[in-house]
């Protein structure tokens, strides 16, 4: 039998696939486990989604200067990586605010920056999926997420 998710609403097909494969053998094991997928904040999507378009840009050549010269030439270059998205789409999607101070994804200001709230992270993120789906970039979207609740929120 292959993995099944099992909710309140399709029990009774559950256990009509459980009848068949009795009908073959006479003993099978159950295991069950939590749908859940565990605790995943809008910081934490977002660090794996800039993993997922860092190797997205990277299959397509993007390349970082190794070295730039106080002339602004480059020296050297090493492939794009997921820290260059996240500075890259955090000045891009996040950017910052009213007064011109950056938005950062940490809990607590520093260098300048102040912590975004619940709502600039989820628009953040809500623009990289734009953007990241009009690329066919997929994108990790865990069911019960911070961003998932925020997304059902806006909906409602």
């Amino acid at each position: 039998m292959k993995d099944i998710t099992v909710t309140k609403h399709n029990l009774s097909d559950y256990f009509s696939a459980l009848q068949d494969e009795l009908e073959l053998t006479p003993v099978i094991v159950i295991t069950t486990q939590s749908g859940d997928t565990g605790k995943w904040t809008m910081a934490k999507l977002w660090r794996v989604w800039m993993d997922s378009t860092a190797k997205w840009m990277v299959g397509r050549g993007a390349m970082m200067p190794l070295v730039i010269d106080a002339d602004g030439n480059h020296y050297g270059n090493r492939p794009f990586n997921k820290d260059d998205a996240h500075e890259l789409f955090t000045c891009q999607h996040l950017g910052v605010d009213r007064d011109g101070v950056r938005l950062c994804w940490a809990r607590k200001a520093h260098d300048g920056m102040r912590p975004a709230t619940k709502g600039e992270r989820y628009n953040a993120l809500f623009k990289h999926e734009i953007w990241a789906g009009e690329r066919g970039i997929i994108l990790f979207k865990p069911r019960g997420s911070d961003y998932d609740k925020a997304e059902k929120e806006q909906v409602e």
